[in-house]
């Protein structure tokens, strides 16, 4: 009965367990009550970009429900080209962060450190990205 007015589909992939999303919710909240209204947040698909001042953390889903996690330094003039471009960052120890109360404590707490501006030896430099495409 698919096609029956009013008769929600289902949607297997798209599903939010309430338990996981208030897990998320409390785990979040020190970003929150740390950088208050300077931190943004917006989602484009299954990415989501964390920003302050500047910096930002984009964390893609993967495929089999984990995320990565991508640090981006605020951007500065590269000395060797002269274009602005910004230092990519990942943990040093590589983490997926699962989408469990500890896991989202773990990432929050990368978060909160890489906002803070602690790099090594926390975080490993992966390269840069020009911001002149």
């Amino acid at each position: 009965m698919a096609d029956a007015p009013g008769r929600a589909e289902s949607y297997p992939g798209s599903v939010i367990s309430g338990q996981t999303a208030s897990s998320l919710a409390a785990a979040t909240a020190p970003l929150f009550s740390s950088f208050g209204e300077n931190l943004t947040l917006w989602r484009d698909g299954n990415v989501v970009h964390w920003s302050y001042e500047g910096q930002t953390v984009i964390v893609a889903q993967q495929p089999d429900g984990a995320a990565a996690a991508s640090f981006v330094d605020v951007p500065t003039v590269d000395e060797v080209s002269g274009k602005p471009a910004a230092a990519i960052y990942r943990r040093t120890a590589e983490r997926r962060y699962q989408m469990t109360e500890a896991s989202c404590r773990a990432m929050v707490a990368d978060m909160t450190a890489f906002f803070s501006g602690e790099r090594e030896p926390i975080f490993t430099f992966t390269g840069a990205r020009s911001l002149d495409a």
